[in-house]
């Protein structure tokens, strides 16, 4: 069954007020299709990062791209030997400015795709109810559109920091569990829109189709924005449930979990219809929670991150193992609103698997609700890495 539509505001919001001059906004979608000749399944992402619209509408400005802060005139001197090497060798802070679309695959030989547009470029279509980026479409209920990075644009522009490679999609999708925002303050807000969504369509990618159907398109859509990216960034979420009590699919059950918000992670579980929402403030709502995410030992799967995460509320607790083999993982770059050639990396995956467990507590007791494996897991860890300009 559909969700409700008392969320379908968040999906027309844009930056506003002072927010458009330091300001990010931070669009996700996730889904799993299948290739239409061998039957391999891969986890798909298309993003869209936007941010300080204000401060260069009409050119992109990366603040990666070295940009010297000597003039025309100053380099001529230079050359002759008559310009002070460190003023020569200065180099100006430029402030980001565009609108960036991501996206890519996760797996073995993952790849991602990005490319930077001026952030006037970015227009909202009221007749469609959709954003448009170029050839991109963000509606309400789809998303389409395709990129292409080169040899040639990448050996122009090692900027883009992505990979060589063509995407094109075209997806209707339905949200059919939603939550209200897990986290808000007067400038930032954090909400999984559609913390379960069925995606239906046709992905292509570097010529070859996927298939991607509402059953199996295992999807999730979030978005985030405000005056501040997370720095210390933790993620997980899933739709695929396995009870290991019953054996059956729990179809109507998933999870996402995020932060750190003011250094705590925000929870939004729904097990088959039953609703635990951790993140809102309020005295009903307090909650503990203990979360790390190390590094494995290495075995005969190679090389796995292990995240885990403990939560205790009054009436719930709720453990979470997720494992994902770094040779399926990608590392994203997301440029900090202050510029300096500053930089939120993130270790990201979308074929996580694991477990959860949720109990209710009885008096001192704990009773078992659920214990399922999970899969197609998104899962994401990060931090800043500065860099010296």
């Amino acid at each position: 069954m559909a969700a409700s539509k008392k969320y379908n505001r968040f999906d027309n919001y844009l930056l506003k007020g002072k927010l458009r001059r330091k300001g990010f906004e931070w669009w996700r979608y996730v889904f799993t299709g299948i290739n239409r000749a061998t039957g391999e399944q891969k986890t798909f992402f298309v993003e869209l990062y936007y941010i300080n619209p204000l401060i260069s509408p009409k050119k992109a400005i990366i603040a990666q791209k070295s940009q010297l802060k000597i003039s025309d005139s100053d380099l001529q001197y230079a050359l002759a030997g008559t310009l002070a090497a460190s003023k020569a060798n200065e180099e100006e802070n430029f402030i980001p400015s565009y609108a960036l679309l991501k996206t890519g695959f996760y797996g073995e030989n993952g790849r991602q795709f990005n490319c930077f547009y001026p952030a006037e470029k970015l227009s909202y279509i009221k007749a469609d109810q959709s954003f448009k980026l170029e050839n991109c479409i963000f509606g309400k209920d789809l998303i389409s559109g395709n990129i292409e990075v080169t040899e040639e644009n990448l050996s122009e522009k090692p900027e883009l920091l992505c990979s060589i490679g063509t995407m094109k999609w075209n997806l209707h999708f339905e949200k059919t569990i939603e939550s209200a925002p897990l986290y808000k303050n007067k400038n930032d807000l954090w909400i999984p829109l559609g913390a379960k969504t069925v995606f239906a369509g046709i992905v292509e990618l570097n010529g070859t189709e996927y298939t991607v159907v509402p059953r199996s398109s295992a999807g999730y859509i979030s978005k985030s924005w405000g005056e501040k990216p997370i720095e210390n960034y933790f993620h997980l979420s899933s739709t695929n449930f396995t009870s290991s009590i019953s054996g059956k699919n729990l179809g109507k059950s998933c999870f996402c979990i995020e932060g750190e918000f003011e250094k705590k992670l925000n929870a939004f579980v729904e097990l088959e219809g039953r609703k635990i929402s951790l993140g809102r403030k309020g005295i009903f709502n307090k909650y503990s929670e203990i979360h790390s995410c190390s590094q494995m030992p290495v075995d005969a799967d190679g090389e796995k991150l292990h995240w885990s995460v403990s939560v205790h509320w009054k009436k719930y607790v709720i453990d979470v193992d997720v494992y994902c083999r770094t040779s399926q993982m990608l590392i994203k770059n997301y440029e900090l609103l202050e510029g300096g050639r500053n930089l939120i990396e993130i270790c990201s995956g979308g074929t996580g698997f694991g477990e959860i467990k949720i109990f209710k507590k009885i008096r001192k007791n704990l009773e078992l609700l659920e214990h399922a494996t999970i899969f197609d897991v998104i899962c994401d860890f990060g931090s800043v890495d500065s860099a010296e300009c």
